[in-house]
């Protein structure tokens, strides 16, 4: 079946152009991935901040605006792997391999990292 990327690009795409008002409809799904692609940026940055600063592995001087920005373009840098042309193979391997044994492992990690050294209690 179709999944991850061609879902969307192709097969929902093909459904709207079938649907009554067709361009009305394909902006503002086009829109409603776009904010849901920002809106899991916000959360997943949160998730990497929140951390360097509790556990202050950061200078504390350094402002907040500054590690954030930091961490964008570390990101940014990141994500070019995923644009240049052999991108949807690194998708590919990303999308069928990091979330199968190795996020089981990272969750187990994080299970005993907070039990042993923030306590059960």
């Amino acid at each position: 079946g179709v999944e991850g990327t061609g879902l969307a690009f192709i097969v929902f795409t093909e459904a709207i152009t079938k649907m009554p008002i067709a361009p009305l409809w394909s902006i503002l799904f086009f829109i409603m991935l776009f904010c849901l692609g920002l809106s899991s940026m916000f959360g997943n940055m949160e998730g990497v901040l929140v951390p360097l600063m509790d556990l202050q592995i950061l200078p504390k001087k350094w402002p907040k605006e500054v590690i954030t920005g930091t961490i964008c373009a570390v990101s940014f840098l990141i994500a070019f792997i995923f644009v240049l042309n052999s991108g949807n193979y690194w998708l590919a391997l990303f999308d069928n391999f990091a979330g199968s044994i190795p996020l089981l492992i990272i969750a187990f990690c994080e299970m005993f990292a907070v039990v042993y050294i923030y306590g059960i209690d």
